[in-house]
């Protein structure tokens, strides 16, 4: 293999590259947008949920316990009460009218508090250090559980400032203590889990349809026929390619690095070298695949139908949206030969355990090889195209 014609190559497809300002832009932009978007939204905290109230209890506003938990919930930015129903608005049947908005959708739930809430609460509290019988207090939370988020959400915030008022107002504690020490991701937050599957899908995916594309349309012109009549060889062709999407690739992962450092405040433990190592093998394994794809595709149409055979799998079965013991059992050793599965979890345990290369060496051997594989079958592919 000849290094300078190996060069010459990966100059060229930069320079291609540099002047086709859409191409370039597409390569940066689109996962620059896809940390955004994805970001913004499968980033933030469920808040402000509409929800109604309907206090029947008989008890002081003073003293009652509902309205002490209702003031709870308004201290929190998680549910938004719309609207309160109290036992003087009885002739309205607030519990009939409350349920019939979540079931048209118009609010998320409705907390309804029995008429003897606050009664009831006290003598359960008194038969905790008396001996007797255990009268439960009442409270019903109706709920429109099409969005278990939303759904969990409230029900977490409801028992929050239960437990809240009982640890502070009636000291009392739960029978049993359960301490948590974190051994990693203390400060985690749902971003911080995200991120990573987002970056390795951007790159992923952005590298490998360029690639295929592009390719394609260099064998449609006649670019490649011409420059394999040439003393070039195909695993110089391979070579070049793979310098100079390599290089783009880890630009890409820069970018999309610094774009979730910068916006989203995400948490990288580890180093930040090493991060981009992991997307820099898949960057070249992705262009290996392209390459490959690209090779049995007549034209640029039959290429771009490879893009969802790869895409779909990647995207449900890598671990990106929710971990792979959420995936059925009989779908997970798909998993196992997906590369980005190897590369989400690689940088994950960079950027949130702090892991170096040493912890990660098995998803690093995993990314070579596939980088290895793909770039020889692309070779492959080539001579016997030729």
């Amino acid at each position: 293999m000849n290094l300078d014609r190996v060069l010459a190559i990966a100059k060229k497809n930069l320079r291609s590259l540099r002047r086709d300002r859409r191409t370039f832009a597409f390569i940066f932009m689109v996962p620059f947008m896809m940390m955004i978007v994805f970001g913004y939204t499968f980033g933030g905290d469920v808040k402000n949920i509409n929800v109604y109230i309907v206090n029947l209890d008989e008890g002081s506003p003073e003293g009652s316990l509902s309205w002490n938990i209702i003031d709870e919930l308004n201290s929190t930015d998680t549910v938004k009460i719309v609207h309160i129903y109290t036992a003087a608005d009885a002739s309205l049947d607030p519990m009939n009218l409350s349920i019939q908005k979540v079931k048209n959708a118009e609010i998320w739930g409705a907390i309804v508090f029995e008429k003897n809430f606050t009664k009831d609460a006290i003598w359960s509290i008194a038969s905790l250090h008396s001996g007797h019988a255990f009268v439960p207090s009442n409270m019903t939370l109706y709920l429109d559980g099409t969005n278990p988020n939303v759904a969990k959400a409230v029900s977490g915030s409801i028992s929050g400032a239960l437990q809240k008022l009982l640890t502070t107002k009636y000291l009392l504690n739960s029978p049993v203590s359960i301490e948590t020490d974190m051994i990693y991701g203390e400060d985690t937050k749902f971003i911080d889990f995200f991120a990573p599957g987002i970056m390795g899908l951007a790159g992923f995916l952005v590298t490998f349809m360029l690639t295929i594309v592009t390719f394609v349309r260099e064998r449609s012109s006649s670019t490649l026929e011409r420059l394999l009549t040439t003393p070039v060889k195909e695993s110089e062709v391979v070579a070049g390619y793979a310098i100079s999407f390599g290089l783009m690739a880890l630009a890409q992962s820069t970018v999309i690095l610094v774009t979730g450092v910068l916006l989203f405040n995400i948490q990288i433990e580890g180093s930040f070298l090493v991060a981009l190592l992991v997307f820099f093998l898949l960057g070249v394994g992705s262009m290996g695949m392209g390459l490959m794809f690209s090779s049995i595709a007549k034209n640029e149409l039959q290429a771009v139908q490879f893009i969802p055979l790869v895409f779909i799998p990647s995207i449900l079965l890598a671990g990106i949206f929710w971990p792979l013991e959420a995936v059925p059992e009989f779908l997970r050793p798909i998993s196992s030969f997906i590369p980005l599965t190897y590369a989400v979890d690689g940088a994950r345990s960079v950027m949130i355990r702090g892991w170096g290369a040493e912890q990660i060496w098995v998803q690093l051997v995993i990314l070579t090889l596939f980088a290895l594989a793909m770039l020889l079958l692309s070779t492959y592919m080539l001579k016997r195209r030729k």
